[in-house]
């Protein structure tokens, strides 16, 4: 019975990581496009990281309560807190990370803007990727908790 249950375990985590990958894609490349083209025409990097976490947030909160099954309206409240918390603890550390690049990137290529722009872009995108993990951990012990809840209650 224990390989049984560490089985439908397993399928249960391998089902949600997938599919918060997928969500995550999709919110990833929303918001990676509106980082790119406002830091591109000249935004600062913490108001393009701005952009790029509104840009993003929505969707990736919508399909990932759609993921876990969100816990209907009584948790919804919880759950957008919850979510934005970590969404925004991501979106500052991209916002440090894309900052830093900039005076990196600006003193090493003064006169390069693509340059600028490609290491930018690379500390913004990078964590995000370094980010993935770590979220999918929290959605899944931290913010969408409620459907599994109402599942141990039956």
């Amino acid at each position: 019975m224990p390989q049984r249950m560490s089985g439908v375990r397993f399928g249960r985590y391998w089902h949600l990581l997938s599919r918060f990958a997928a969500a995550s894609v999709i919110a990833t490349v929303i918001s990676q496009l509106v980082f790119l083209v406002s830091y591109s025409l000249g935004s600062a990097p913490i108001f393009a990281t701005v952009l790029a976490w509104l840009a993003g947030a929505i969707p990736n909160f919508v399909l990932n309560r759609r993921t876990w099954g969100g816990g209907g309206r009584s948790a919804l409240r919880g759950e957008i807190i919850r979510f934005g918390v970590i969404s925004i603890g991501t979106a500052l550390v991209a916002a440090l990370a894309a900052h830093g690049a900039e005076i990196l990137a600006t003193s090493q290529f003064p006169h390069n803007r693509p340059a600028q722009i490609a290491i930018v872009w690379g500390a913004f995108a990078g964590t995000y990727v370094a980010m993935f993990a770590v979220k999918f951990v929290l959605f899944d012990k931290i913010v969408f908790t409620a459907h599994r809840q109402q599942q141990r209650a039956r």
